[in-house]
């Protein structure tokens, strides 16, 4: 096991995006399918990913492919898996089951025979000292692969978010728009006039300081058995030695609500960059009032759309977000030419189920 066969799950449209960011990890992917990216890392690669990865959901790890035409294939090829030598004693598990294409594509039945294999039951109303672990077990075309979810809770709850507002941006998103659009390498002032819980923003001051995505919360690979339980301690120090000082250019975050921006202040705090962001309350749609107009200023936000706002008060706040001189938004694909901009390029993903579209302009992406 010294090579690990990795899916990365991502949103759909990301793939792209999250090699890019792999690829700066020396992450080797080996090829992109739609919503997820297979890879050949290490162990010490595997941690690495989840405590640095931005963009990704989360991480699974095969352990088991084989041909299955029928349950008794299907029963014979899980007997040959050693789970004992993955899953800590004591633990449950979550079986999580997908079929298409193939002749056995009764998903209860299917969770059935794995059960009945694997011997490891799960009740969430019981506390398990080995944790829960999650299970995937995939049909296609005749074929099972099974894998284990290392990464346990989604890479998008980053432990700091515990506060939020309507409709909020996650924050692998967030790390998408900002890496896809050029704006996370921008050597000036980034403002987000419409911050909401402040996730941009964020993100954003983290990235620039070199601050790890996932040091502030556990993973399910730690319970694991093949684990080195000093190498994880070890790379934390690590990254925690090559975080960056608070930045001398401040970014700025705005929202209408004092009360939105009171949460994006504690949420900035928890995520250790609260002196990184001046956080103020203002109208997005007298952005650009004073004499200078949008010169110089560079905007990447997720404005709100749809029933949050009456159709004149959007068209003010997206024609007002249009006059930056940089600017990646991120938005539905209909609310995008209320910006009266053209773009230098567009991306489609979706954001907790909605489809929506990344735009940047004058970012060197």
């Amino acid at each position: 096991m010294s090579r690990l066969a990795a899916y990365i799950v991502t949103a759909p449209g990301l793939e792209q995006v999250t090699a890019a960011e792999m690829a700066r990890l020396d992450l080797k992917v080996v090829d992109l399918g739609v919503g997820g990216l297979t890879a050949s890392i290490t162990w010490s690669q595997l941690m690495l990913a989840h405590l640095h990865l931005r963009t990704a959901t989360r991480i699974l790890i095969r352990i088991g492919r084989f041909e299955a035409s029928g349950f008794g294939d299907l029963q014979a090829g899980l007997k040959e898996i050693p789970f004992h030598e993955w899953l800590p004693k004591r633990c449950a598990l979550n079986i999580s089951v997908s079929a298409s294409a193939s002749r056995l594509n009764h998903t209860g039945a299917i969770e059935e025979r794995v059960r009945a294999v694997v011997r490891r039951s799960y009740d969430p109303a019981y506390e398990y000292e080995g944790g829960v672990h999650t299970l995937h077990v995939r049909m296609s075309r005749n074929i099972c692969t099974v894998s284990i979810d290392a990464t346990g809770d989604p890479l998008y709850q980053r432990g700091w978010r515990t506060e939020s507002g309507p409709a909020p941006i996650r924050e692998t998103l967030a790390a998408a728009l900002l890496q896809w659009s050029g704006a996370s390498t921008h050597k000036g002032v980034l403002t987000d006039p419409c911050c909401g819980a402040g996730t941009i923003m964020i993100e954003a001051a983290q990235m620039a300081r070199r601050m790890p995505a996932g040091r502030n919360r556990s993973f399910a690979f730690e319970n694991w058995m093949p684990v080195d339980p000093a190498q994880w301690p070890k790379l934390l120090a690590a990254s925690d030695a090559d975080v960056r000082g608070p930045l001398k250019k401040k970014y700025v975050a705005r929202d209408l609500k004092g009360d939105m921006i009171a949460k994006a202040q504690a949420n900035a705090e928890r995520a250790g960059v609260l002196d990184d962001i001046v956080f103020e309350v203002g109208d997005a749609t007298k952005l650009f009032s004073g004499p200078t107009g949008g010169a110089g200023v560079a905007v990447v936000t997720n404005p709100p759309y749809g029933e949050r706002l009456s159709a004149a008060n959007q068209r003010a706040l997206y024609l007002e977000l249009g006059k930056a001189e940089r600017l990646a938004v991120v938005a539905p694909t209909s609310s995008l030419p209320s910006l009266k901009r053209e773009f230098d390029d567009t991306l489609a993903t979706s954001n907790g189920g909605l489809a929506v579209q990344f735009a940047r302009v004058a970012f060197s992406g």
